[in-house]
């Protein structure tokens, strides 16, 4: 936030319908990169725009389950947790009609399919139902693409930064040059702003100005943006992005891009010793310095939680790194090994306490190696039974029967027990019509 610039029409808009006790719902909408996140952590810190009591920020790029969303959002706002799952989605919803909080629910695209389709049963029962319902408190979300919903919330289509905004981000960071031009250029987007001004300020310190950007392999950047045959906004943020990604990322040392590519197999937040688990031959200390460097470079940013720093990507960057690295094969392997060095052993109180497991199924989910993932899961399968996170297992199994139902791999023993334990979960969640699909599909 310290260089924070402009969008004072959409704070206006955001700080209008806030106050406004018929929209339940906002949803801030735009490309990767365009200052959803950032806009919405202004509206969070900001205490003078709308009275909340208490306050709740939920990430969920990660495609985190709702179960433990909303039971971190119950634990936060001081409401008792149920014990039956079955009424998590009701539970929250009186919890936000109680008093007058604020919940942010960050990527909400990572939680949706194709078209605006809903990935998550619970999640689209819990948004339908506080559209429909409402109640004291205002739930803000930022996404890439529009769920289907209800139509009683407001939308806020995000664009660029205005070109003296631009101008003022530019030179509060230090940059030199043709600044008009350059904004203009680029439509205000903010990240790719950012990204061009850490890369002059780390490459020309002594003389961060536009002009450099020829020396650093963008000379073609106002051609190809400007070419005819780039048409749409969308593509145009794209090819600049990539541009300035690509310049940026070949100015990087060897144990840097390796660095940033064996670590974007990991999910949420990284420290040093994840990384370095990724990254074999290098010190914990090497690593964490060169994980700081590329903060600068804005490749990652950090946090500082209780037990030390932590790394994440913003997602727009994720993607790119990924693409980048191509085959990912032994950065997954490598992060199982790591996982299945530190997780704990029975006996498990929490659902913290297996964690690790639920990486290692995510890991060999995306090796497509589903027996493994099977195995990993079934591992710490009465535990999630026992403690009643039936949501939990049918995200889980629900996965790997989505997989296994296209292969039509009836004699694999794991593809019958993943569709029993779906039709276990979905019993105890209530859910008996599913409940019978699933068994019948297990008998057949």
């Amino acid at each position: 936030m310290a260089n924070w610039q402009g969008r004072t029409a959409e704070i206006a808009n955001l700080k209008q319908w806030l106050n406004n006790p018929n929209i339940p719902l906002i949803g801030i909408e735009g490309i990767g990169g365009i200052g959803k996140s950032m806009l919405s952590a202004y509206i969070y810190e900001n205490e003078t725009i709308a009275g909340f009591r208490k306050r709740f920020w939920a990430d969920v790029s990660s495609g985190a389950i709702f179960t433990d969303v909303a039971t971190q959002v119950l634990q936060d706002f001081g409401f008792r947790v149920p014990e039956q799952e079955t009424q998590l989605v009701q539970t929250l919803v009186k919890c936000l009609q109680s008093d007058e909080f604020l919940l942010i629910i960050d990527n909400l695209e990572s939680l949706l399919k194709t078209n605006g389709i809903w990935g998550s049963q619970f999640y689209e029962d819990f948004f339908k139902t506080w559209v429909e319902c409402g109640g004291k408190s205002k739930v803000i979300v930022t996404t890439r693409e529009r769920p289907e919903l209800p139509k009683r919330f407001q939308w806020l289509p995000l664009s660029g930064l205005k070109i003296e905004d631009g101008i003022k981000l530019l030179t509060a960071l230090g940059i030199q040059g043709n600044l008009e031009e350059f904004v203009k250029l680029v439509d205000g987007y903010p990240l790719l702003l950012r990204f061009v001004a850490d890369l002059l300020i780390e490459e020309y310190p002594q003389d961060p100005n536009l002009k450099r950007l020829e020396n650093l392999g963008l000379g073609n950047l106002q051609q190809l943006l400007t070419d005819k045959k780039v048409v749409g906004q969308h593509r145009l943020e794209n090819v600049g992005m990539v541009l300035v990604l690509d310049a940026s990322f070949e100015r990087l040392n060897e144990l840097q891009k390796s660095l940033l590519q064996n670590i974007s197999v990991y999910r949420g937040v990284v420290n040093a010793k994840a990384a370095m688990a990724v990254c074999l031959g290098s010190s914990e200390t090497e690593i964490e310095r060169e994980l700081r460097n590329l903060v600068k470079r804005s490749f990652l940013s950090e946090k500082l939680i209780d037990d030390g720093r932590w790394f994440e990507f913003q997602p727009v960057v994720l993607e790119y790194v990924r693409y980048k690295a191509g085959d990912q094969r032994s950065a997954h392997q490598q992060a199982i090994n790591y996982y299945q060095s530190i997780a704990k052993q029975q006996p498990w109180y929490t659902k913290d306490d297996i964690q690790e497991y639920l990486e290692i199924f995510y890991h060999f989910y995306q090796l497509a190696d589903y027996d493994s993932a099977f195995e990993a899961i079934r591992h710490c399968d009465d535990f999630l039974t026992l403690g009643g996170y039936y949501a939990n297992q049918v995200e889980l199994y629900g996965q790997l029967v989505n997989k296994w139902s296209k292969t039509n791999d009836k004699e694999n023993w794991h593809y019958t027990a993943s569709l029993i334990s779906l039709g276990n979960a979905y019993d105890s969640l209530g859910q008996y019509q599913r409940a019978i699909a699933f068994h019948q599909q297990s008998l057949d």
